[in-house]
Formats: structure tokens, C-alpha cells, sequence
């Protein structure tokens, strides 16, 4: 039984019979030095350091268990009917009982009402990761789909204007885009501030997808990696204007 679980009803009337002489509470569980006839917490017996009884001074064996030790056996039953009659009350819902009869449905509540809102948050983390893979699927299907309605005016005039140009002119478009390509990459390259871009698209990537396509310390490291990138980005971006 949790100590924190309740609080003494008039615990300034209590006997001072029964409180421990170590640490000064309530005792708990409570064993008797026959020597001296002084009764101690068992929690705070298994606390000393040397098996000298704090009142008498007189040595047990500490080598032998608790439970099994000549000069410490448990308290009378006169005390033990006394701590078990006094009254606690709960700190949840404030019912007041005999100390020996405080398990009540309260804490069973309480250790059931944690459960659920442990599963309701680890529902509600998991309902967010599906969510952004469903919302992000949208997005790339809606782009698809723009692509495929505009397609006559993206891809089809674009075609015919590479017919009519090479008809009337007789120069190999294909290399001369090969060559625009190829001069496009190395510039795209040349500016930090495109490259800062796809570094910040990238770190989104990985922070909200990372930890499925891989382990959590792959993924910080990633991360860790494109914020340097991004940094130094800034850093180039700004001597070079």
C-alpha cells in the first residue's frame, strides 16, 4: 500500500507509541527489538547501515533475514490492531477508511484511468503519422492529376513547336536541349539559394516520414546533416551577394 496514496485523519492525536523513532512517521509494517522493546519500520530497518538498534545500541545478526531474526520479530498484534484502526484519508477522492481496510475502487479507477489515456494518446499519434502519409498521397495524386488534364497544353505543344522548328530550321533540337539541360544543372549547382530549397524540402521529407523508412538515430542523423546543409547554404548564399 502506496503511503502517498492517503494522509492521516487527526494525526496530531496519535500515540507517539506508534511512530518511528527513525524516521519519524507512521510506522509501516512495523518489527519489535525485543531488547528494548521499541518497534521501527521494517523499510527503515533494511535502511540501517550497521545492525545497531538506534535506541539500545544493541547488536542482531544481520546476516540473517529480517523475517527470521530472533531479536526482530514482527510487532505484537496489540499495535498492529492499532495502526489498523486509525483513519487515512484518500488524496484522489477524499473517502476516509481504517488504515487497514484503505484498498478501495478508487486506485483501481485511477491505475485504469491512466491506461486509457495512454492508449488515447499513442491512438491519437498514430491517427496524426496517418494522416500526413494520406494527406501527402493526396498531393501527389492531385498533382498527377493537373499534369494529365493539362497535358495537351504542356506536353503536345511542345512537341509540335519541336517539329515546326526543326522542319524549318534543320538544327538538331534534341542536342540543343541536351546542351540547355546540362547548362540548367550547372546552374542550379552555381545558386546556394535553389540548393537551400531542396534542403529544406529534403529535412521536411525526412521529418515527417524518417522514422518509418528508417530507425529514429538514422533519422536525427539526417536530419543533423541537412540542417549543416542548409546552414552552410545560407552562409555561401550570403558572401556570394
Amino acid at each position: 500500500m502506496n503511503k502517498t496514496a492517503y494522509v492521516y485523519v487527526n494525526e496530531r492525536s496519535i500515540s507517539p507509541s506508534l511512530i518511528c523513532p527513525i524516521c519519524l512517521d507512521i510506522l509501516q509494517e512495523p518489527h519489535t527489538h525485543i531488547q528494548c522493546d521499541s518497534a521501527f519500520c521494517r523499510s527503515c530497518f533494511l535502511k540501517l547501515s550497521e545492525p545497531y538498534c538506534p535506541i539500545c545500541r544493541w547488536t542482531w545478526n544481520d546476516s540473517v533475514p529480517l523475517q527470521y531474526n530472533l531479536h526482530l520479530p514482527k510487532a505484537n498484534r496489540l499495535i498492529r490492531n492499532m495502526l489498523d484502526d486509525l483513519l487515512v484519508r484518500c488524496t484522489r477522492c477524499h473517502t476516509v477508511r481504517r488504515r487497514g481496510q484503505f484498498e478501495h475502487e478508487c486506485e483501481l479507477y485511477s491505475a485504469s484511468l491512466m491506461n486509457r489515456i495512454g492508449n488515447v494518446r499513442r491512438v491519437t499519434q498514430e491517427q496524426l503519422r496517418n494522416l500526413r502519409m494520406i494527406c501527402s498521397s493526396l498531393l501527389l495524386f492531385l498533382c498527377l492529376i493537373l499534369i494529365y488534364y493539362y497535358r495537351n497544353s504542356i506536353f503536345e505543344q511542345a512537341i509540335d513547336r519541336h517539329d515546326v522548328f526543326k522542319n524549318s530550321n534543320g538544327y538538331n533540337i534534341d542536342r540543343i536541349l541536351f546542351e540547355k539541360i546540362y547548362y540548367l544543372i550547372i546552374k542550379t549547382i552555381e545558386y546556394p539559394i535553389t540548393m537551400l530549397i531542396v534542403n529544406i524540402c529534403l529535412w521536411f521529407n525526412v521529418s515527417w516520414f524518417g522514422d518509418r523508412l528508417t530507425s529514429k538515430t538514422n533519422s536525427g542523423l539526417l536530419k543533423n546533416f541537412f540542417e549543416v546543409l542548409i546552414i552552410v547554404n545560407l552562409i555561401i548564399y550570403t558572401i556570394y551577394h
